[in-house]
């Protein structure tokens, strides 16, 4: 058997900037603008808002920004618990086949960046170094669905995250190739444990902060030196065992350094579960085309019948159950709900309008199961979806789609990139801060010092003060 740890610790390892093709650096660009938007855009969700008063309350150091807080600086890996969990809050990051690499990734890098005064090229190629190891890992080591899944264990999309905050950590603390598979390896010993369910409320946002934070600690526990071990992924109890029923090997290198997998990364449109990305570019499409609005619309059909949480929840809705609630998020924007946090706060998620008006969204043709629906993502594509809009008048209007807006087939340009910035930060940390930082990391390459464009990211939502009163709280 090839020595796949070693494999992957080499390429991430040596990997230059100048060897990355120039589409691959607009794609990292574009994602570090759209995790950092959906990050800061969630400043006032109290997931965020307690994730950055954990990091706060630890004292830990001036190292790296909380994107969105007031001037708080806390050590790289409290930034990268803050952060990662901010990525995740409003389900609005990215979404590769396998999970959110961008929540490790891109804190990870941005957290030991500011660390180091490092630029921006050297930003860059830890983030794609971080994707191409993740992906390929993560991929190696998907169940199967009908057997183990079906058996009620838990798909391990946040346990394999660890790896995106390792690698990208371990790269931006210079780690050699032997110091870059122990690191790997190590992470693999911390992945957290996986549950069968997420259950109902925010608790799995909070762990893409903390297996980031285990993936960043593994590359700083690795610098410091300890007996290593370098075969974390391979053998009869490697880490596939953990978190699998088989592993396919060949995944583990296949295409490595000529295949860059972080540009199959779809960038989501809306703050919602990938599987509601389409339906909501659907029901968009419709009433932007038409010129319809809530009064006009009778029912709104949608094909296929997909396995995700209905509206039918008691009252307040969980957030997980929100952001996968294809119905919940419909009446959300045919309400005129802007799409932000504000689909997602406690008074939305209460809201008995809210509730009955889901009761619109009827479902027809065939059934499909999410994990099944991944297989057709790998595959280059996207399901297939159909929304039909009855009118109240008897006007049916219909629209099919396959590659809602930021899948790789379908991306946003770098100009919508900034503008979706932009948008979704101008009120947390001021317009102008934030057309400049989206202008910082067009031209990313260029930067001589992280630090000036993260100063950018200094928020006026989040005091110092709120925080430290979270802080009080928390020590009673």
């Amino acid at each position: 058997m090839k020595e796949y740890t070693k494999i992957l610790a080499d390429y991430a390892a040596g990997l230059k900037y100048e060897e990355l093709p120039a589409d691959v650096v607009e794609q990292a660009k574009k994602i570090i603008l759209h995790t950092i938007a959906v990050s800061i855009a969630s400043s006032n969700m109290s997931p965020t808002v307690n994730a950055a008063a954990v990091a706060a309350a630890r004292r830990s150091g001036p190292d790296a920004t909380i994107w969105g807080a007031k001037g708080v600086r806390v050590s790289p890996s409290d930034a990268v618990y803050a952060n990662g969990t901010a990525a995740d809050v409003l389900d609005w990051e990215d979404c590769t086949w396998t999970g959110h690499a961008s929540a490790g990734a891109i804190p990870a890098s941005f957290a030991y960046g500011e660390q180091k005064h490092a630029g921006g090229r050297e930003v860059i190629t830890a983030i794609v170094a971080a994707y191409e190891v993740y992906q390929r890992i993560a991929m190696a080591v998907q169940p199967d669905f009908d057997t183990y899944l079906a058996q009620g264990r838990g798909w391990g999309l946040v346990n394999w995250q660890i790896f995106a905050s390792a690698v990208a950590a371990g790269k931006m603390l210079g780690l050699d190739a032997a110091q870059m598979a122990a690191c790997i390896s190590l992470a693999a010993y911390q992945a957290p444990t996986l549950m069968g369910k997420d259950g109902d409320g925010d608790i799995y946002h909070y762990a893409h902060g903390i297996a980031g934070r285990s993936g960043a600690e593994s590359a700083e526990i690795t610098r410091q030196g300890f007996e290593y071990y370098a075969d974390g992924l391979e053998g009869d109890t490697g880490y596939w065992l953990y978190v699998s029923n088989k592993c396919d090997w060949d995944w583990m290198d296949r295409e490595l350094g000529k295949t860059f997998y972080i540009n199959e990364t779809l960038l989501k449109h809306w703050p919602a579960n990938v599987w509601v990305q389409a339906p909501l570019d659907g029901l968009d499409n419709i009433c932007t085309r038409e010129k319809l609005t809530l009064a006009d619309i009778a029912k709104v059909r949608v094909s296929p019948i997909i396995d995700i949480y209905s509206a039918e929840n008691p009252l307040p809705m969980g957030l997980i159950q929100a952001e996968y609630s294809l119905p919940y998020c419909f009446a959300c924007y045919l309400t005129g709900k802007k799409p932000s946090e504000d689909w997602y706060s406690l008074e939305s998620r209460s809201s008995k309008e809210l509730n009955e008006l889901s009761g619109i969204v009827e479902y027809f043709g065939p059934q499909a199961n999410r994990l099944h629906m991944f297989e057709i993502f790998w595959q280059g594509t996207f399901p297939e979806t159909t929304v039909e809009v009855v009118c109240r008048d008897g006007r049916v209007f219909s629209e099919t789609l396959r590659g809602p807006k930021g899948h790789p087939r379908n991306n946003f340009t770098m100009a919508e990139e900034k503008e979706f910035f932009i948008a979704r930060t101008a009120e947390f940390i001021g317009a102008e801060n934030a057309a400049k930082f989206a202008d910082g990391v067009e031209k990313l390459e260029d930067c001589a010092d992280l630090n000036d464009l993260t100063a950018l990211l200094a928020g006026k939502s989040v005091s110092y003060t709120h925080l430290r009163a979270h802080e009080t709280e928390a020590d009673l």
